[in-house]
């Protein structure tokens, strides 16, 4: 009689073959577990009555387990091979119509913790001759684990979960994207899992990161952005600040900032990822353009040999195979194609060399201009889309201005331009019953995604803290298209285009107001604006932008929740410091447009008070370099004839019969005590956030103006006898401003003095000076002899 032993799973193995047998009641197994501590972790290693009793699947399921565990513990690569090939032929979904109940079972049954045995199992390797078949079957194993745990995880939310808190297995999953076999599994499995996890990924945690991503093809790399999508982005909070004030303490370096300087020191990944965008602006290009009747489809059969050879010089390795050390292994001929992992890899895959070939990045676009596979173009908008995310990400971080410089030099803004004529502008109306990503008559797309990068792409390049303005220059040169440089042709005729913000401009005025790329554009339009000088606003507004806001910020209806602050925000930018663009705004708004005007100005004040302070300013500044007349000087009407201004129901406004004479200067002098006290208690405490919080900045700059201007004691007295409420308000408004600029807010400090030509130094004495102790007149919580609490105005 044989020799036994046990298995562990409620069965025994006797050396002449397998044979189960009932093991004792579940209740003394329960009861064992209890006293040892040692309970089963997994239902497969509950007796063998128990999962038979499951369904068939689920029974099927466990006996799966079974033999993939028996299969790791000899170590056997042709056994595990088999196994994982029987396991992914019952959880995928093409071949499996109950795959959603068979991945729960996997992962109930212990089929999870078993795949990453086998992910990180080291099979002994045989000799020399059989080493070819030996890595090719270890690589489609290690290929079928990654693929599994996959679509487990989107199946199982709690297993993706547990996957993104192991940071061993994160490693793991780069050093998978260093073989070929590997490296799509690995990138899909890494971007799940990366994006399940509540903090940001440090890629310094990969070892040799610059050799691995050095070595990427061009398509490896196109698809390796979806992962550092995951890691060079910190969404903002939605929180209000005072709800983010306890994180406040962080280190002023991030994980997103160490992320972005540690992808900076790769060499040449702005120059490639810049060639990825341009690849579409090839010389083929113009071979492709002749395509443009499905008749001239047969012209495509010449351009095989140029696109073997576009795909010889990006995929770096075709042609090599690496075992899991990264050694290269001479290709035996025949020896492949004979091995049965070959054939089951492509079963799975179900891609050819041929297909292979296809999906490389660098063929790709051409396939996007002949029409021949509508697949192929939705892969070609998905990287593209990861692409312009990256290079977003990166031209926003710390390194803003190392990497807006790089960009420029390696010509960036003519990959823009070009690309620019290739979207398709033409808005879309979402049909009335169509469900998008947010839910019905949502207008998102895979084509409107790749729109909004690319905005943002420009925004980002554009926005900057200083005053070098080279690079917001090339956003105004005519471009040269690619197929016109030397580097293609020769001797060809230079074609030029408008500049490529006049080309964002026109979608934006011709657009309508509504559009789902407004709010994107006109943040293009916003930081290219951000300290230009008079000439480039002028260029600007000679697209008939000033009349469009005004259009725009006139009609009345519903509005979206932005649109408004959106128009105010463009056209206090384009008129700042711009004397011909302030009075060409005053002449504009003539008759009951005025008045229109206003009244959307003073009920909106949290989406008008970045044109306020424009407003405030550029009155300041003119008058300081003596370009204005009297009648616009701030002191024109004096603090007692404002005061009165609070007391009624409506702001006071005098109009004159005077070339000269500015309605909006007049207005906003005229009232600024009112509109400084609404400024004030426009925003309360709790409510704050990043979007609201210019609010306060906005009174604060009325504060600094007034105060040069030796009034700000009659101003803060006026707001005492309206209401002492809201200087309280303010007061604690003020408390939070200090801790949010003075802690970890270097760059919000900079924007502060670049975009109002104030040192923050003025910034700090004012707000110093109104929460200065309450004995001094200056404070905001100052109370004099005669008691003024319940000597309160009427609002109205």
């Amino acid at each position: 009689m044989g020799s036994w032993k046990s298995s562990g799973y409620g069965c025994f193995v006797i050396n002449s073959g397998l044979q189960q047998y009932r093991v004792k009641a579940m209740l003394r197994v329960l009861i064992n577990a209890q006293i040892t501590g040692k309970g089963c972790r997994a239902l497969r290693q509950l007796p063998a009555t128990v999962y038979d009793r499951l369904q068939s699947s689920s029974h099927d399921i466990a006996h799966l387990c079974i033999e993939l565990d028996n299969a790791l513990v000899v170590n056997d690569v042709n056994s595990c091979q088999e196994a994982l090939s029987k396991s992914a032929q019952s959880l995928c979904e093409c071949n499996n119509t109950n795959h959603q109940l068979n991945r729960k079972a996997f992962v109930l049954f212990g089929g999870d913790i078993l795949l990453l045995r086998a992910l990180f199992l080291k099979f002994p390797s045989p000799a020399d001759v059989e080493k070819l078949s030996f890595t090719v079957k270890v690589l489609y194993i290690r290929n079928e684990c990654l693929s599994i745990l996959r679509e487990l995880c989107l199946t199982v939310h709690s297993f993706i979960e547990y996957l993104a808190a192991d940071d061993v297995f994160v490693v793991k999953l780069f050093d998978m994207m260093r073989l070929h076999n590997t490296f799509d599994n690995a990138v899909n499995l890494a971007e799940e899992v990366l994006a399940i996890r509540q903090d940001t990924w440090p890629v310094q945690g990969v070892p040799n990161l610059t050799s691995l991503v050095s070595n990427f093809s061009s398509r490896q790399l196109a698809s390796f952005c979806r992962v550092l999508a995951m890691v060079v982005f910190e969404p903002e909070s939605s929180e209000s600040c005072m709800q983010q004030k306890s994180r406040i303490e962080e280190p002023e370096w991030t994980t997103t900032d160490k992320n972005h300087e540690a992808i900076l020191l790769i060499p040449n990944i702005l120059s490639r990822l810049v060639k990825l965008l341009a690849l579409d602006i090839m010389s083929i290009s113009r071979e492709a353009n002749l395509l443009s009747e499905p008749s001239e489809v047969a012209v495509a059969v010449p351009m095989r040999s140029t696109l073997e050879r576009m795909y010889n010089a990006f995929r770096v390795t075709r042609g090599q195979l690496l075992d899991e050390t990264g050694a290269v292994i001479p290709q035996l001929e025949g020896l492949q194609e004979s091995d049965p992992a070959s054939h089951l890899q492509q079963e799975r895959t179900g891609l050819n060399s041929a297909d292979e070939r296809i999906l490389d990045w660098s063929i790709i676009t051409y396939l996007d201009r002949t029409g021949l596979s509508t697949s192929v173009v939705q892969l070609a908008a998905s990287h593209h889309v990861e692409v312009l995310f990256v290079l977003c990400a990166l031209c926003g971080g710390k390194k803003r201005e190392q990497v807006q410089n790089s960009l420029a030099e390696l010509g960036l803004v003519s990959v823009l331009d070009d690309m620019f004529d290739k979207l398709d502008w033409v808005p879309t109306q979402p049909r009335a019953h169509s469900r998008g990503i947010h839910g019905l008559i949502c207008a998102c797309s895979p084509k409107s995604a790749l729109k909004i990068q690319y905005l943002r792409l420009i925004h980002n390049f554009c926005d900057r803290d200083s005053c070098n303005r080279t690079n917001k220059q090339l956003l105004l040169v005519p471009s040269v298209s690619k197929e016109s440089n030397s580097c293609w042709t020769d001797g060809a005729e230079i074609k030029g285009s408008n500049g490529l913000i006049v080309k964002v401009l026109k979608i934006l005025v011709d657009g309508p107001g509504d559009s789902l790329y407004r709010c994107w554009l006109a943040s293009c339009v916003e930081a290219f604006l951000r300290g230009a000088d008079p000439k480039d606003q002028e260029t600007v507004a000679s697209t008939g932008l000033m009349e469009h806001l005004l259009r725009e910020i006139l009609k009345g209806g519903f509005r979206c929740a932005s649109t408004l602050q959106i128009n105010f925000d463009l056209l206090g930018e384009l008129i700042k410091f711009n004397k011909s663009l302030f009075q060409r705004l005053d002449g504009l708004l003539v008759g009951d447009a005025f008045d229109q005007f206003v009244e959307v100005l003073v009920t909106n004040l949290v989406d008008s008070n970045v044109f306020i302070r424009s407003v405030v300013l550029s009155l300041n500044c003119l008058k300081r370099t003596d370009v204005l007349t009297t009648d616009l000087s701030p002191n024109l009407y004096p603090c007692s004839l404002k005061e009165k201004s609070m007391r009624k129901d409506r702001y006071i406004y005098e109009s004159k019969q005077d070339e000269n004479y500015n309605k909006i200067a007049a207005f906003i002098s005229h009232n600024t005590l009112r509109l400084l006290r609404d400024l004030m208690c426009a925003v309360r405490l709790n409510d704050i956030n990043q979007d609201n919080i210019c609010v306060v900045n906005t009174a604060l700059i009325i504060f600094i103006s007034v105060e040069k201007n030796g009034e700000l004691l009659a101003y803060l007295q006026g707001i005492r006898a309206a209401d002492r409420r809201v200087l309280n308000n303010f007061r604690s408004l003020l408390e939070f401003w200090r801790s949010y600029y003075l802690t970890k807010r270097g760059r919000e400090c900079v924007s502060l003095q670049y975009s109002t030509q104030l040192p923050f130094s003025a910034w700090l004495h004012i707000v110093d000076l109104l929460c200065s102790h309450p004995d001094s007149p200056y404070s905001l919580l100052y109370a004099s002899s005669v008691d003024l609490q319940d000597d309160q105005y009427d609002w109205k």
